[in-house]
């Protein structure tokens, strides 16, 4: 009897773990390849669908948690007509596109994630100030 209570236990454990996951991987973010390699992909005259089937994703932030960078931002003397940033936890991307909407610049900036205690993860999961 104690075998058969503990073999549904198991079951029960398996299958709630696996729902679990199964939502998580359901309902987390788009799947992006905002990375370095992408990066090195993009050659000028490109348009933003060019370089959003690229990145996989539109411009936006997709970091998942407070980032720091490894290089200074400076630098950006180049004012162009739209300028839109790709973000990820490790690579934040800045294109420029000129008044056609082709590529005419790009920038790479190398981040990664900054440490949070558990309280700051909560408050920024239940989006709390």
């Amino acid at each position: 009897m104690k075998k058969r209570r503990l073999l549904r236990l198991a079951a029960t454990s398996v299958l709630l773990l696996g729902a679990g996951y199964g939502v998580l991987w359901l309902t987390a973010g788009p799947r992006h390849r905002i990375n370095h390699e992408s990066f090195n992909r993009i050659q000028e005259g490109m348009t933003e669908k060019d370089v959003e089937a690229i990145f996989g994703v539109p411009a936006g932030d997709y970091t998942t948690g407070p980032v720091m960078e490894l290089k200074s931002d400076s630098g950006f003397s180049k004012v162009w007509r739209v300028d839109k940033p790709w973000m990820s936890n490790f690579s934040r991307i800045y294109v420029a596109f000129d008044e056609r909407g082709l590529v005419v610049w790009k920038r790479y900036l190398p981040v990664v994630p900054e440490e949070e205690s558990f309280g700051d993860k909560l408050r920024r999961w239940l989006r709390i100030n």
